[in-house]
């Protein structure tokens, strides 16, 4: 079971890690984001929502310095992610949907490859942290092609972890795990927010989210439909109980982060 990180600090003690206002993005004439305004506070896991097509990769991808805005104002740890991306990628971990790890090196022999692009001092001890805590420490010498896909991802979440960044995103970090592999890396990601990191996420897995994210922003065709925590806009936007069926009969219960994104995107992602 997580420790739960799904609760947002008191307000007078955020302090936020992006800060969006406006944003907006075109591609050829068609218009991607459409004025995205949002905030995310540090030390919590934010899930940012939507389906195919909503705008989630274009706004990450914005968020690490890898595309150039059309107009708005986005700062990520205090920093211009186009304009200063050198200095931000150092602050922050990137773990894709696709890793593209090498498949012909071991395990270990991937992490020191990007300890080396840190310039860590002491490469080999930060591998085999990294190793420690994503439980891989037997399969350190096994090439990455023998990996299973849950393997691939702790390695994936080991490898953005290598010079310990401040701020995490994370593209569908579950996405194919069986549950088993899916809950070893919510325990990693928790972990990481427990000892003062942030996450920001994108998942299709609505369930998923509601246990981690402390905060979830909404896509819906390149537009923000709703921003913050889970439990207070499911009691803002849909009040009273809904039925649902439980161990083969009828209970009723609190709506949750699968009734509110219906509500807004009017399906699930």
């Amino acid at each position: 079971m997580l420790d739960k990180t799904n609760s947002l600090p008191a307000e007078q003690s955020l302090e936020m890690v992006i800060t969006v206002r406006d944003l907006h993005f075109n591609y050829g004439k068609s218009e991607v984001l459409k004025g995205l305004t949002f905030t995310v506070p540090k030390g919590v896991v934010t899930g940012l929502l939507g389906v195919n097509g909503a705008g989630k990769t274009t706004t990450v991808r914005i968020l690490c310095g890898q595309l150039a805005k059309t107009s708005g104002q986005v700062e990520v740890l205090g920093l211009d992610p186009c304009a200063q991306g050198t200095q931000l990628r150092r602050l922050i971990g990137i773990m894709p949907e696709n890793a593209g790890h090498y498949e012909r090196l071991s395990v270990v022999d991937n992490l020191l490859f990007f300890a080396q692009i840190f310039r860590l001092d002491d490469p080999k001890k930060r591998a085999q942290e990294l190793l420690d805590l994503v439980n891989l420490t037997d399969k350190a010498n096994s090439r990455v092609a023998s990996l299973s896909k849950g393997m691939r991802q702790r390695l994936a979440l080991a490898r953005a972890l290598i010079g310990r960044p401040q701020l995490l995103f994370l593209d569908e970090p579950t996405a194919g795990l069986d549950p088993n592999a899916a809950a070893k890396v919510r325990l990693l990601i928790d972990k990481y927010c427990q000892n003062g990191g942030t996450v920001f996420l994108t998942t299709h897995y609505l369930e998923e989210a509601e246990e981690m994210c402390a905060q979830v922003a909404i896509l819906d065709d390149g537009r923000l439909v709703c921003c913050g925590n889970p439990q207070d806009l499911c009691r803002q936007y849909l009040p009273g109980e809904i039925t649902v069926r439980r161990g083969g009969r009828l209970v009723k219960q609190a709506p949750g982060l699968e009734q509110l994104f219906r509500h807004f995107v009017g399906r699930e992602p």
